[in-house]
């Protein structure tokens, strides 16, 4: 290999391309070079160590630690998209991660930051895997070796904003049903995504009738496909250890956050939901 990592860090990432093809069924064929995935461009290393990402703690800890764990997550996304790219019909969309989540991509992913600070907006493309759909990012190695735009295009941006107004529609029919206070995932847009849409957040914090509401709404999110913005009727405890036993591929923000028509920031003063919920009940008068 010629990405000027080190021999055990070189060793990790290629058992991180292996554990792929075994695991997820994708056929590599890793070299001194490059990656090959059969009709894709190949993958050159330097390119699988980006999306790695930094590994500290010692070559040694890496099969088990944390870094280790959340390298394998990002070189298994890379894989898996660079393949889907690669297919005549792959769906692009746009796609928010959460700053500092095991799963963002890091800077081999041409992302914008999403007023507030707690979301980084950038293209995604629809992967089917065991039987489930996900949106996984684009890198941007890949969109070059296609042929096509490494950032969000405004077409990606249009879907996004018409899938923030039908989960607002959506959230307005189920009002008042027993689930009536939960963000679900919208036409290939997960939830932490759909809070990236203007068209949504407008609705969050109206009032009833649509009459201008409150400045802000507390909202929490715990994995992509669950979020809730009545958290007077939702259990703290429940929503904390939502987040902590999902799947790090799955998972929202750890944070609650707070909602504006401009922004989606975290919570200053809620370390935890339980003060997320206290904090809500302040904003929304309940």
């Amino acid at each position: 290999m010629s990405h000027g990592q080190p021999p055990p860090v070189r060793a990790f990432l290629r058992r991180c391309v292996l554990a792929v093809s075994v695991l997820d069924d994708v056929d590599v064929d890793p070299d001194d070079s490059a990656v090959h995935v059969p009709g894709c461009a190949p993958l050159a290393w330097s390119e699988v160590a980006a999306a790695a990402g930094p590994l500290p703690g010692g070559a040694a800890a890496l099969p088990d630690s944390a870094p280790g764990a959340a390298a394998r997550l990002r070189v298994r996304q890379l894989l898996l998209a660079h393949r889907e790219l690669h297919r005549s019909r792959a769906r692009r969309v746009a796609l928010a991660v959460p700053r500092g989540a095991d799963r963002h991509p890091g800077p081999g992913w041409v992302a914008a930051p999403v007023l507030g600070g707690a979301l980084d907006l950038g293209p995604g493309v629809i992967v089917a895997h065991d039987g489930r759909e996900r949106a996984l990012p684009v890198p941007a190695a890949t969109a070059r070796a296609t042929g096509g735009d490494a950032g969000l295009g405004p077409g990606q941006r249009e879907h996004l904003e018409a899938m923030g107004v039908l989960a607002a529609q959506r959230l307005r029919r189920d009002s008042g049903a027993r689930d009536g206070g939960v963000l679900r995932p919208v036409g290939g847009c997960d939830v932490p995504t759909l809070l990236a849409a203007a068209s949504l957040r407008e609705h969050l914090v109206a009032a009833p009738g649509g009459a201008p509401g409150p400045v802000l709404r507390a909202v929490a999110v715990p994995d992509r496909n669950r979020g809730w913005f009545d958290l007077a009727r939702v259990d703290p405890a429940f929503v904390v250890a939502a987040w902590a036993v999902t799947d790090p591929a799955d998972r929202g923000l750890r944070r609650p956050v707070l909602v504006t028509r401009e922004e989606v920031a975290p919570a200053p003063t809620a370390p935890d939901l339980r003060d997320a919920a206290g904090l809500a009940r302040a904003v929304l008068g309940l």
